[in-house]
């Protein structure tokens, strides 16, 4: 594959994954209605490590994600996320490999509902145009998105819903203008330090061509080694042929 057809793939991967850069608890996909509550602050870490095999070709993907969470009131969150991302692709004869920053991403989430177990909230954000638009690391523009989140715990299981939508606001000839996305997750706490997770998602393909949906599935733990600092453990299966085939997530969540 030339240069100039990773930095497209790359584009096209990224302008779909602009809505869930900042997520839930990882590794799920999923967002919560969750917030830092006044004056606290979370930073996240995450690695993704996936791999791709496709018409001869095998893909492998390593993604670096650091997301500040900073509680302004106790029902509102400012969230900042810069990703970093490294692509490889061989062939029988070549290797070509991609690899910096991408867009950042700006967003709040706004917990306007909570009566008993059920509770509900709002999550736009900006993808802001930071990594380089030459290497396929950047979309060029402003990336709009609006996801409307829902959350009901029943102890020990916790369940939630996210649905969004992201506007490409200069698609190319062959990219998608709306990107819609819809997943749930179920949270099973063993005991205080021990969460078992699982989502699913669907996720409108950036690209015009091959499979219409993004879909994939994640199963993992999260176990809080102390209060304040959680450690998690995660595998992703892709459902459709655009998403990765398979992908081990790992992360660290630090509250302070």
């Amino acid at each position: 594959m030339k240069r100039t057809t990773l930095a497209g793939v790359l584009t096209l991967t990224f302008s779909a994954q602009w809505p869930v850069t900042v997520h839930a608890a990882h590794p799920l996909l999923t967002e919560d209605t969750g917030t830092q509550g006044t004056g606290h602050y979370q930073l996240e870490l995450t690695h993704d490590l996936s791999t791709d095999r496709d018409a001869g070709a095998k893909t492998r993907s390593r993604s670096i994600n650091g997301v500040l969470s900073v509680g302004l009131t106790d029902d509102l969150d400012v969230i900042i996320a810069l990703p970093h991302e490294r692509l490889t692709e061989r062939t029988d004869a070549t290797k070509t490999t991609a690899s910096g920053y991408t867009d950042m991403e700006i967003a709040a989430k706004w917990r306007f509902y909570e009566e008993g177990a059920l509770s509900f909230a709002l999550r736009p954000g900006l993808g802001l145009p930071t990594g380089n638009e030459d290497e396929g690391l950047s979309s060029g523009h402003v990336t709009p998105s609006l996801f409307a989140v829902s959350t009901y715990t029943s102890d020990p299981w916790a369940f939630h819903l996210h649905v969004g939508y992201t506007r490409n606001l200069h698609p190319g000839p062959h990219e998608r203008s709306h990107i819609y996305h819809v997943s749930v997750a179920a949270e099973y706490s063993v005991s205080e330090s021990l969460r078992l997770v699982g989502d699913a998602s669907i996720e409108r393909n950036g690209e015009r061509s091959g499979h219409p949906g993004v879909g994939s599935m994640v199963i993992g733990l999260v176990v809080s080694l102390t209060p304040d600092l959680d450690f998690d453990l995660g595998y992703r299966k892709g459902l459709t042929e655009p998403a990765a085939d398979h992908a081990w997530l790992t992360g660290l969540a630090l509250r302070f």
